[in-house]
């Protein structure tokens, strides 16, 4: 459940992040742009690692 969230929350930052850098008129500075697209990037990665990592986990107990 948490998992579902973070990615939620990672794919709306990676979609609000690269519509604010492609925007021909952006309301936002491009280093917030940056910084909101880094944060999802970052956020999706460590929660498909975190995933992984556990289902690894759970495999090599049994």
């Amino acid at each position: 459940m948490k998992s579902a969230l973070l990615g939620k929350v990672s794919f709306w930052l990676i979609v609000v992040g690269s519509a604010a850098l492609l925007a021909p008129q952006p309301a936002w500075p491009e280093w917030l742009a940056r910084m909101i697209l880094s944060a999802g990037i970052a956020l999706g990665a460590t929660t498909l690692g975190v995933l992984l990592w556990q289902k690894r986990g759970r495999g090599s107990k049994k």
